[in-house]
């Protein structure tokens, strides 16, 4: 039974690292790779047809969610970021990334 939990909880950890990080073609290589790693140890572990699949399916249900998880974290830090490199409201009017450029008043010309 403890093989049944490590499973989903390495299910849930790949998953969250490849949401976090990884376009969502990584999730299809990546379910194919725990499929066949999850059938495996089931079968070492001696589990029969029926209950073994169950637990495949609930690993890669489990990894599934856990990238949407990760891509929905992803997402809402980039629209932080966004937020965060608008100009404030005492930039002067500068543009942001020119480098500042000072006018000289007319009295100093003389």
């Amino acid at each position: 039974m403890s093989a049944v939990v490590i499973l989903v909880a390495l299910s849930a950890l790949i998953g969250f690292a490849l949401g976090t990080s990884l376009p969502w073609l990584a999730i299809a290589a990546t379910g194919f790779g725990l499929a066949v790693l999850s059938s495996a140890v089931l079968k070492i572990q001696g589990f029969g047809a029926l209950p073994g699949i169950a637990i495949v399916v609930a690993c890669l249900t489990v990894n599934e969610m856990a990238y949407l998880a990760g891509a929905w974290r992803r997402s809402n830090g980039l629209i932080q970021k966004q937020a965060d490199n608008e100009p404030g409201q005492c930039r002067n009017n500068n543009i942001a990334g020119e480098p500042h450029q000072q006018q000289k008043s007319p009295s100093s010309f003389a």
